[in-house]
């Protein structure tokens, strides 16, 4: 398989650019919302009209036209169907994100869920993936404009989580609306330590099952193991959250290129 990773991050611009936080604080610890008593929508509600929030919604709305980031595009389905659908992991008992954890968002886009996740738990350490270098440039934008600490990575996965610097790295790994659930093992599975976490965002519960028995061979090839699913209905929809545990090492010719991913998926 060609691997050249030469040919993603030029010397001009290196490899994950960092973005150093400026004036805004971040929104209070989720945890702290919790124990402040409330429903999970009374505690999605205090997020979500948080000024950090307000000013995210402001700049997707803004740049949206120049970086095709979503269809959604009126501020309460926003804030329902791409802020609160990401920040409902957080409510998963026992949450799978621990204290201080790295976490990579591949194929984040407009930053979902990496982008909420991080402003909602300021104690994470986050990194950006994105194949498209006009959404990586948007992302590059946000995370300077809300004042964030967090890493922009312009690369395609498949590429990525074959560099040392990266490989087995992380605490938990994230990606919602990337690709079917076998496929999508393969590109994040290799990113996430033994003993760490991978977690699939995922729509109604009856297609993510569906996926996850597609997926169950990839799983285990890959070095994983389901550990729970959790999945709820909403009046935007039926959102699902599939967590799989890795317990081994994935083998190295793993992932494979794009292109045979297609072809013969496991």
């Amino acid at each position: 398989m060609e691997h050249n990773l030469d040919k993603t991050y030029t010397a001009s611009e290196s490899l994950i650019e960092q973005a150093t936080p400026s004036a805004p604080s971040g929104c209070p610890p989720w945890g702290a919302a919790k124990r402040g008593g409330g429903t999970e929508h009374t505690r999605s509600v205090a997020f979500l009209t948080h000024p950090l929030f307000q000013a995210y919604l402001e700049i997707l709305l803004r740049e949206n036209a120049k970086y095709n980031l979503t269809a959604i595009t009126d501020p309460e389905d926003i804030r329902q169907k791409h802020f609160a659908d990401s920040l409902a992991l957080l409510d998963d008992e026992p949450c799978p994100i621990p204290q201080t954890a790295s976490l990579l968002d591949v194929g984040s886009g407009g930053g979902f869920p990496g982008v909420p996740l991080k402003l909602a738990r300021p104690d994470i350490s986050l990194t950006l993936l994105e194949a498209t270098g006009r959404k990586a440039d948007f992302l590059r934008l946000l995370v300077r404009e809300l004042g964030i600490e967090a890493a922009v990575m312009n690369a395609r996965a498949e590429q990525a989580a074959h560099d040392p610097a990266f490989r087995e790295q992380f605490d938990v790994v994230v990606a919602r609306a990337v690709a079917a659930l076998p496929m999508l093992c393969e590109l994040c599975l290799p990113f996430v330590k033994p003993g760490g976490v991978f977690v699939a965002y995922k729509g109604p519960k009856e297609k993510a099952g569906m996926e996850l028995e597609a997926a169950r061979g990839a799983i285990a090839l890959l070095g994983g193991a389901l550990e729970r699913v959790h999945g709820e209905a909403t009046v935007y929809g039926g959102r699902t959250r599939i967590m799989i545990r890795k317990i081994s090492q994935t083998p190295a010719n793993y992932p494979r290129n794009h292109g045979v991913m297609r072809k013969k998926p496991l």
